[in-house]
């Protein structure tokens, strides 16, 4: 697998870290510009989304909303916001206004990690 060429730039990489560089650098092919593009489309779109997902009322577009994040957050290697969004995915189905507090505390954290990285 490809090593990240913004793993010299982060603060925080390996195992704890809230990206998986080796994985965001496997899915860009090593591509820096591509990298930066594809978190910065991240943070915008998982910001907006939280924001929908608070709007929302119908259980069906919530859903939806919550898979497509944990996609995009798998495509990052953002695993901890994939895994919150799968547990709530089946919350959701049980209960339509389950809670999504740690989902926003997950994005956040993934979204200040991509603010540190990219302002290196």
């Amino acid at each position: 697998m490809a090593s990240s060429s913004l793993a010299r730039v982060a603060g925080r990489s390996g195992p704890d870290a809230p990206i998986d560089l080796v994985q965001l650098a496997a899915n860009t092919l090593g591509n820096r510009d591509l990298e930066v593009q594809v978190l910065h489309l991240f943070k915008s779109q998982s910001s907006s989304t939280l924001e929908r997902l608070n709007r929302e009322s119908d259980a069906g577009i919530r859903r939806d909303l919550v898979h497509t994040l944990k996609g995009s957050a798998r495509a990052v290697g953002a695993e901890r916001v994939a895994i919150v969004c799968e547990a709530l995915e089946g919350r959701m189905r049980d209960r339509a206004d389950a809670d999504t507090d740690g989902l926003a505390d997950a994005v956040e954290e993934v979204n200040a990690y991509i603010r540190d990285l990219l302002d290196s």
